[in-house]
Formats: C-alpha cells, structure tokens, sequence
C-alpha cells in the first residue's frame, strides 16, 4: 500500500494531525472534467480513470506518458488517489499546470505493487491536474481522482487490521475420488477491515458525516487510516452506511463502518 507526500511537506495550519485517517470520496474529489492522454491503446480508454469502475481502464502505447484531468475552471486539491492499477515497477508524478508550466504535486516515485495509491501535499489551486509516468513498463489505470481529503477528528489504533492484511478468499479445491489433489480454483479475493473512531464531537459530525454517508452510497472512496506511520491505503465500499451514535459522555459520538476493498495481485 502506498502513501506519498510532497517534498518537504509540512502539515498546513489548522488539518488534522497525520495520525488521523483521510477519506476521499465522491463529493470530496473533483468531477465533471475532462481527460486527455499522451497516448491511449486501442482496446482501452483514457476517460476510464473518469468512473469509479476499475475495470475500465486507460493505457498508454508507450511509456513515458501521461493522462491528464481538466476540471473545466480553477479548483483546490490537497490529495490525488489512483485505484485499479498496474503501476508496480514505474516511477510515477502528480502535476498541475500553473498556466505557464507542470508543477510537481510529489517526488518522483517508484510504485512497488499494485496497491491503492494516495498522494498527499499542501492545498493547491489549480484547473488541470494530471498522472505522469515517467518510466518503467507499460501500466494500466482504473480510477484517478483529485480533491480535499476528509480529515477525521479523531485517530483509532488498538483493534484495527490494517486492510491489506484483512485478505478473504473464496477458493475451490478438487480432489480425485482416491483423494488425489487436482488442483484448485481462486473464485475471488476482497480485502475486508473495521474503522471505528470514538469521541467525535457533536459539531464535527453534524458538519461532515451526512456528506460521508451520501458520498459512500453513490460511490467508492479511498481511505488512509494513519498515514504519517502507515502505508496502508484501501479503495472500499460498504454495504452499510455507517451510522453515528452518542455515547453518553458530553455530546460526544461515535461511529463504526466494516467495509470491502479492492485486492491486488
């Protein structure tokens, strides 16, 4: 799993401590742009990384080569998120084009598997925005977004499986009549993992959790779950809606969610 930070990034006044879990959803990420490539094979797509759906994918003919995500006008951004990948062995950048020139949103970065990536660095304006691949062999990419990451109030640590450990498998194994092992069929692999964060003021959640929850009914979302010290990023989905209770200690909530993410080879 990969988290990367800007150069020299210094957390900005006022976020929330790198402890705490980032989230990045639907109605946090920039949308309705447009995508451009440096290149694209025939047989994909370059609006592909546009959708939430990683097997639509967008692949360049040669490498280097970049794809590119036009908003349209001026937006901030503090996090750019790529999903459904093939980018294990290339070095890759996050860019935005000032007006006169690309400027660099990350360090030049080896990717080593196939993992949800994250990129985190200071808010910065900007229209377009795009993935560079600088080298490496020729990858595919599912899902690339940018936006202001949803910063939890609150971190957890005791309790939790980071998720890329949290791998469940279905599998299904023949045997020979005579007891003989003939092999064995993978049917599928999801990563599954808990979030839970306790004493979230009544105020924060009043302010952000109902967007969360619309967010995650419509969409798909990355989530970082202590990035200063972990490099574990998952793009989920849950199939219940994570609903805030009191805890009876001075207004203060709390709020679980069990969710589902994507493997990797």
């Amino acid at each position: 799993m990969t988290v990367i930070f800007s150069t020299g990034y210094a957390l900005p006044s006022g976020d929330m401590p790198l402890k705490h879990a980032r989230i990045c959803h639907s109605l946090n990420w920039l949308d309705g742009g447009t995508a451009a490539a440096s290149t694209t094979d025939a047989d994909y797509f370059e609006t592909g990384p546009l959708t939430s759906m990683t097997n639509e994918r967008w692949k360049p003919t040669a490498v280097p080569a970049t794809w590119e995500y036009n908003h349209g006008s001026a937006a901030d951004a503090d996090y750019a998120a790529i999903a459904g990948h093939t980018l294990a062995g290339c070095t890759i950048r996050f860019e935005r084009w000032t007006g006169a020139a690309w400027a660099a949103l990350s360090p030049d970065t080896l990717i080593a598997d196939n993992s949800p990536i994250l990129s985190i660095f200071p808010p910065v304006s900007g229209q377009v925005w795009r993935l560079n691949v600088l080298s490496g062999p020729i990858p595919t990419v599912g899902v690339v977004r940018f936006g202001l990451a949803l910063q939890m109030e609150r971190p957890f640590f005791a309790g939790h499986t980071p998720i890329d450990f949290g791998r469940q498998t279905v599998l299904r194994s023949n045997q020979s009549e005579t007891g003989q092992y003939l092999g064995r069929t993978m049917q599928r692999t999801v990563l599954t993992t808990s979030y839970s964060w306790q004493h979230l003021t009544e105020a924060w959640v009043n302010a952000n959790w109902k967007t969360l929850q619309l967010a995650i009914e419509a969409e798909p979302f990355w989530i970082a779950w202590r990035p200063a010290e972990s490099g574990s990023v998952g793009y989920c989905q849950t199939d219940a809606v994570p609903v805030p209770q009191y805890m009876g200690i001075r207004s203060l909530m709390s709020a679980e969610m069990s969710v589902r993410g994507l493997a990797y080879d």
